[in-house]
């Protein structure tokens, strides 16, 4: 007695030419039962091959008509007399609803006409001829849209790190520069430039953008490029206004910047400071600290059409330092909800020997502080350090 061959009801579709960024690429289902099949053959099928959780059922022009999952037919097997009465059952009596698309639809067009209204979990992807070419499932859709989601912010995070490299090494000299940057989201709103303006001037800026991730990556580079091609021989106020006038025409008072920007004369001492609405920045001298503020209070960069802008300038001493952060180091909290705050972030910048210690110990000292709680927002700072191996210089201040 020879036993009966069965014959699969089961085929695996071939998807076909996808698109970059086309729904085809987040399908992860390609499996196919005629409509016609017996829900009791294809739930052995099931059984034998643990891959496959849904099926598209097609008609004979190999049109999709709906959708069986693993779970849903075994859930009707395990039923009274559920093997029997699917027996008698055509597959296509249990298909649920598969909304068609496009094949080649854009996947976050697709994403918005889900998320617009259609609650299937599954949606069947189809040629020009309506023909089945694969399943994407509301999981599929998340998961794939969340891995180009990362890829963009590794990409940007590694472009923000080659823009950080990219700085002008403007320590040597009288000046002890030290700058130490480490986004929320592994890309971020924070971000320090250096340059090399001539003999012996040196500029240096601090800036933290609105919100994290890659939207405010974008303004990262848009600033960074600026910074780079400026004529800084048209002054601070000048760079102030023409990075304030981009942002506005960019991001339409979506995005704005607080920034600390400088200039420092290498053989005078002088300093000078555009600080658009940024504060975060102390004076270190004798052993005491003291809050770096000017005469005037600059608005942020990117929320008004037109600003006016204060430029500040003091006339460093041999061994004073400038010490610039942002608020993500100062806010940090640790579990019990206590920030990490001002008092022990300057402790530790005037304890620092020189620039180059701090980073390690800062980095170190916020994660002790934070424990198992997530980083809540960009970390950066800038330590300058005016050391001149020459006699003194004239001392004072000068807050023209």
């Amino acid at each position: 007695m020879h036993s009966e061959r069965k014959v699969p009801v089961i085929s695996e579709s071939a998807p076909g030419r996808s698109y970059a960024s086309s729904a085809l690429r987040a399908a992860r289902h390609f499996f196919t039962v005629p409509q016609a099949a017996n829900a009791v053959a294809l739930a052995d099928e099931f059984q034998r091959d643990e891959r496959i959780e849904a099926v598209a059922v097609l008609d004979e022009a190999g049109r999709p008509r709906g959708v069986v999952t693993r779970d849903r037919l075994f859930s009707l097997l395990g039923k009274p007399y559920g093997r029997d009465i699917l027996g008698r059952t055509p597959v296509a009596d249990l298909a649920e609803d598969a909304p068609t698309a496009d094949a080649h639809i854009g996947v976050f067009a697709l994403a918005a006409e889900s998320e617009a209204g259609a609650s299937a979990p599954y949606r069947a992807l189809v040629d020009e001829a309506g023909r089945f070419r694969g399943l994407v499932s509301s999981r599929d859709l998340a998961e794939y849209l969340s891995e180009m989601t990362q890829e963009d912010i590794d990409l940007a995070g590694r472009l923000q790190e080659r823009l950080e490299a990219a700085n002008d090494a403007i320590g040597g000299g009288a000046l002890r520069f030290e700058a130490w940057s480490r986004p929320a989201k592994g890309v971020g709103g924070d971000f320090w430039f250096a340059k090399r303006l001539g003999p012996s001037l040196r500029f240096f800026a601090l800036c933290d953008v609105s919100g994290k991730g890659v939207a405010a990556s974008l303004v990262v580079a848009m600033v960074w490029g600026m910074l780079r091609s400026f004529d800084f021989s048209c002054g601070l106020e000048a760079l102030a206004i023409e990075l304030n006038e981009a942002l506005v025409a960019t991001f339409h008072l979506e995005k704005y910047l607080t920034g600390f920007f400088a200039t420092l004369d290498e053989a005078s001492g002088l300093l000078s400071v555009a600080d658009m609405g940024h504060a975060h920045a102390r004076l270190f001298r004798g052993g005491r600290q003291y809050r770096l503020h000017g005469k005037g209070r600059n608005l942020p960069l990117g929320v008004e059409g037109t600003i006016e802008v204060t430029v500040s300038r003091w006339r460093l001493e041999p061994g004073d330092s400038v010490f610039v952060y942002s608020d993500g180091l100062v806010e940090q909290e640790d579990p019990r909800g206590l920030e990490f705050g001002e008092a022990r972030l300057c402790a530790l910048a005037a304890s620092a020997a020189s620039p180059g210690t701090l980073s390690a110990a800062l980095s170190g000292a916020v994660d002790a502080h934070r424990g198992r709680i997530p980083q809540q927002d960009d970390m950066s700072f800038v330590r300058i350090a005016w050391e001149p191996a020459g006699p003194g210089v004239s001392k004072g201040i000068d807050r023209g």
